[in-house]
């Protein structure tokens, strides 16, 4: 007779209930967690687009919302706000998402980094008029000073590489604007980025001209979430990720 087999009849019942619920995925155990989760995001276009009745959409918008189908949330679980308070909450509090964001070595010691949503790379950008702005390297692009959002992974680099002028606005439509203005010398953008803010101000692409492509920096755009978030909660939102890979 095995030890089990000993067991009193309510004993045994116990250590059934226990066994059974040891056994289960972390996709089943996750579920509740996920609903207790804030997703953050900020109108950027066009990769975000907030229209008038509050709807998103967006580039990054298709791949988001087959990860919310995934893990059984809907578009009603994000809340729009300005980029840096959105960031701030990221990095401050557990269970809080954010999203479209690109990794840099700060955010990955704040943040766990669960499906990447947007493929992209950066530019700098120069007015057309500014002829005499020539770059072959980082270290010539550090004679300029440079337009960039706060808080922003590119503004992120630029600090981390040593760039002395840094113009930072709170937004990326006002960081634009200052660009056009010829308040700063580049501008730090992603080809399609520089393309809707053209479109959105009503502006010419022949206003503006590359002139050095920032390759090492990694400017995919991710959802991502608090390291503070339950482990099993995290591990079950990248095995929902994998599904749709």
């Amino acid at each position: 007779m095995n030890l089990f087999s000993k067991l009193n009849l309510t004993t045994r019942f116990v250590v059934l209930l226990i066994c059974s619920f040891l056994a289960m995925p972390q996709e089943a155990y996750a579920d509740d967690g996920f609903k207790s989760l804030t997703i953050y995001t900020e109108n950027d276009p066009p990769y975000v687009i907030v229209d008038a009745k509050g709807v998103i959409g967006g580039l990054a918008t298709k791949k988001l919302n087959n990860f919310l189908k995934e893990i059984k949330l809907t578009e009603e679980s994000i809340e729009v706000r300005p980029w840096v308070r959105s960031y701030v909450e990221a990095l401050t509090k557990p269970n809080v998402m954010i999203y479209p964001i690109a990794k840099t070595p700060e955010r990955l010691e704040k943040l766990e980094y669960i499906y990447k949503i947007y493929d992209a790379v950066v530019f700098f950008y120069r007015l057309s008029s500014r002829k005499d702005i020539i770059i072959s390297n980082i270290n010539e692009a550090k004679k300029y000073s440079v337009c960039a959002v706060r808080a922003d992974y590119r503004a992120e680099y630029l600090k981390r590489s040593g760039f002395p002028l840094i113009d930072e606005s709170n937004d990326s439509t006002m960081n634009f604007k200052k660009f056009i203005a010829g308040r700063c010398d580049l501008a730090i953008l992603t080809e399609i980025g520089l393309n809707a803010k053209l479109e959105q101000l009503k502006l010419d692409s022949s206003l503006v001209t590359a002139v050095y492509s920032l390759n090492e920096i990694d400017s995919n755009l991710y959802i991502a979430i608090n390291k503070g978030t339950d482990k099993k909660v995290i591990d079950a939102l990248k095995n929902a990720a994998k599904k749709l890979d």
